[in-house]
């Protein structure tokens, strides 16, 4: 006995089932298609899930979409940046005047950051001063607070060579 099974043009889209679903009557509709390429990522990804290697695999993979990602963006926030704008006022009315580019808008708030105090009932610290200071303590430890206040002290604990 002699069986033949013959297939022509099998590629990854054929579709070799339908997805089935229910609504809220329990009537059955076709939701979609699975097709090839769905079974074939079904396998890859229940053998990728039991590999070791998998999560730095995942963590490769979102370093280069990003990557792909941030080299599409690119052009267009260049583009948006240098591309002129119409100021306007804070019901979204146009002000009199020229219109300014993204790049020079930003460039003009900074500079204002840089110079504004952080109060004013007359403050000498400027909001920078004051974000730059919180930052540092922040990001101090508490055994980093004292070897600031007594540097000879954590000089003593450094391992001897």
């Amino acid at each position: 006995m002699n069986i033949t099974v013959q297939v022509d043009e099998v590629s990854l889209g054929t579709v070799v089932a339908e997805v089935v679903a229910f609504d809220e009557e329990g009537d059955p509709y076709t939701q979609g298609e699975r097709t090839v390429a769905d079974l074939v990522v079904t396998q890859i990804m229940a053998h990728l899930l039991k590999d070791d290697r998998y999560r730095s695999l995942a963590v490769k993979v979102a370093e280069i979409r990003t990557e792909e990602i941030r080299a599409a963006v690119r052009p267009q926030i260049e583009e948006a940046i240098a591309a002129p704008v119409q100021k306007t006022n804070t019901w979204g009315e146009p002000l009199a005047g020229p219109a300014i580019t993204l790049r020079e808008l930003i460039v003009g708030e900074a500079r204002k950051l840089l110079s504004e105090p952080v109060d004013s009932y007359g403050s000498r610290t400027t909001v920078v001063q004051k974000m730059v200071a919180d930052a540092a303590k922040k990001s101090l430890t508490p055994s980093g607070r004292r070897a600031m206040r007594c540097p000879s002290r954590s000089a003593s604990r450094l391992p001897k060579r």
